[in-house]
């Protein structure tokens, strides 16, 4: 099956595959090929395509996720790789973002800056998941 995993502006994933496990928003979805039609929406995650017994991993955060004809698309809000960061600088930001939430809400910041900080630390949360089981 093809698969492709892109953001608006940068295309992540591109080729065949034997399976992928995505994130979906209620909970991780595995696809093979013959994968009924479907239609889903993604939550923050790390997404694992496997072709020939390599493992390609991207976090994504949200979007959708279009099944048909033996082709997945995601289309992610955004995405990383682990090229990007190591686990200790990710680790050392998600805690920097928690703290920044917890002050937020104490604050009784604007509804907008703590969704703002509740969308970077669930991004954060994908990225060190993307270290952790690399």
């Amino acid at each position: 099956m093809q698969v492709k995993v892109v953001t608006p502006d940068k295309s992540f994933f591109d080729g065949k595959a034997e399976s992928c496990v995505l994130p979906a928003f209620d909970g991780e979805v595995g696809i093979l090929p013959g994968h009924a039609p479907m239609i889903a929406r993604m939550g923050h995650g790390v997404a694992r395509v496997s072709q020939g017994g390599k493992t390609t991993r991207v976090a994504v955060y949200g979007g959708f996720v279009k099944i048909q004809d033996d082709e997945v698309v995601v289309l992610a809000g955004g995405a990383a790789t682990a090229s990007g960061s190591d686990q200790a600088s990710a680790e050392k930001e998600l805690g920097s973002l928690r703290d920044a939430l917890v002050k937020a809400r104490d604050s009784k910041a604007s509804s907008a800056v703590i969704a703002d900080l509740e969308e970077k630390v669930a991004r954060g949360r994908a990225l060190v998941a993307l270290h952790t089981n690399a």
